[in-house]
């Protein structure tokens, strides 16, 4: 067995372990002093926090420590407002199309939802895709720049290296930009 990590040693203190992984604990405790001490370390500290007083708090601790947050931004209230609004929207098509199975609202009710679902398809599709050329695009800068210092170390001392290695990463980070920035193409699904 492994050495113990200290959140599996507290779990032991605090008796949070089946039988079995308690039983396989104590076994390789009872070969290992470094896990002894470790064990004795976290004891003793859990014994030391248990002896200290209760803090009294004044009354007012929770209304002084709410005052001293920090107001909600208005760019996070705007999307809370925008996802509260589209929850209502959303709750509002299932209802009209629950009242609709019946009426001539039905067809119209059904295309809402075929095109919300294909609407939500297709961003899931792009962010996905986006995803993956963002790692693949980092994961070519980072080759890239190992092999450019690789090159480059014969050529130029250390400092001038240094240099090139970061004007070849600003350079690199202004392409990653652009091309992140650079408007996407959406494919429509007929």
């Amino acid at each position: 067995m492994n050495c113990l990590t200290p959140k599996e040693i507290y779990a032991y203190l605090e008796q949070e372990l089946s039988a079995e992984d308690r039983l396989r604990m104590k076994e390789h405790l009872a070969s290992c002093s470094r896990c002894q001490r470790l064990l004795a370390d976290r004891s003793r500290y859990l014994e030391s926090i248990s002896s200290l007083p209760e803090p009294e708090l004044p009354p007012d601790f929770s209304d002084r420590v709410m005052a001293s947050l920090p107001a909600l931004k208005s760019s996070a209230r705007f999307w809370l407002w925008l996802a509260g609004g589209a929850y209502l929207v959303f709750s509002l098509l299932v209802i009209v199309l629950a009242l609709g199975t019946r009426t001539a609202l039905f067809p119209f009710c059904l295309n809402i939802f075929r095109s919300l679902f294909n609407l939500a398809a297709d961003l899931s599709s792009f962010v996905f895709r986006l995803i993956q050329q963002v790692y693949g695009l980092i994961k070519a800068l980072r080759i890239f720049i190992e092999v450019s210092a690789g090159l480059l170390s014969g050529l130029f001392p250390v400092a001038g290296l240094a240099l090139v290695t970061l004007a070849l990463g600003g350079v690199l980070s202004l392409v990653l930009i652009r091309t992140l920035l650079r408007p996407a193409r959406l494919s429509v699904r007929r």
